[in-house]
């Protein structure tokens, strides 16, 4: 089972390559902010609305406010990353290569 540690580094990388991948499609920024609303249509927590939040007006401001939020090693970033609209970024063999760096890594 990873640790808590190699889990914040898997997200951390996912999302720093995720923003990689937003600066050549900045149209997922539009698509980001469609899965939050899908999310909110059903049903979503209202525990989590903040976060919702915080991540809709980084969207909407664009990629250096999404990179603020979700690029940098500090807890708040890695609560946002648990609640990250951008999962349809990757695919999933970027996403298995990305999780095998991180848990090689620490």
């Amino acid at each position: 089972m990873p640790s808590q540690r190699q889990i914040e580094c898997f997200t951390l990388q996912f999302h720093r390559t995720a923003v990689d991948r937003l600066r050549v499609h900045p149209e997922y920024l539009v698509q980001a902010i469609g899965v939050l609303d899908r999310w909110e249509a059903q049903g979503a927590s209202s525990a989590g609305q903040a976060y919702r939040d915080t991540w809709r007006n980084a969207l909407q401001m664009g990629l250096p406010d999404v990179e603020k939020i979700s690029c940098v090693d500090t807890d708040e970033a890695a609560t946002l990353r648990s609640m990250s609209p951008l999962g349809f970024v990757l695919s999933e063999q970027e996403r298995m290569h990305i999780r095998r760096e991180a848990m090689a890594g620490v």
